[in-house]
Parts: structure tokens; sequence; C-alpha cells
């Protein structure tokens, strides 16, 4: 058994608790606290600039949303 934690789906409680009867066994509190440590790892936020990979190119049409941002010198237009 596999999970893609690439997708995701809201399913209400009331209907999680409709299938109960499907279940067929719970992990072990070892093997639980890994997989709550691993879904924490993928959905954990690092702080990071999202112009940083950023060519020339598509870093002029993102100042023009985001004016307040400083380019790397590599994103910066160069001067004709």
């Amino acid at each position: 058994m596999a999970v893609d934690f690439m997708v995701t789906l809201r399913v209400p409680r009331a209907e999680l608790e409709e299938v109960r009867y499907l279940r067929k066994g719970r992990l072990n509190n070892v093997a639980d606290e890994h997989f709550r440590e691993r879904i924490g790892e993928f959905f954990r936020r690092y702080p990071y600039d999202e112009w940083y990979p950023l060519d020339q190119d598509e870093m002029e049409a993102y100042i023009k949303e985001y004016p307040d941002i400083r380019p790397f010198p590599w994103q910066e237009a160069s001067k004709r």
C-alpha cells in the first residue's frame, strides 16, 4: 500500500464514521508515530525565495505583480 501526499482529498467526518466497518486494522504505536512524523515532514513550510529560480524575462513579469522584491544579480535586466 502506498500514499501519494501530492493528492489530498477532503472527506467529511460523518462519511468516515459511516464506513468504519471497512477498517482492516490500525498501526501500532511506533508505526503511528513514524507515520505522523513523515506526514509532518511533507507539510512543513520552509522559508524560501520563490523568485530565486526565475530567469530575467520571468523576473520582469514577476516584478510587475510584486514590485517590492529585489532580484538577484543574474535576474537583473542587462542595460543595453
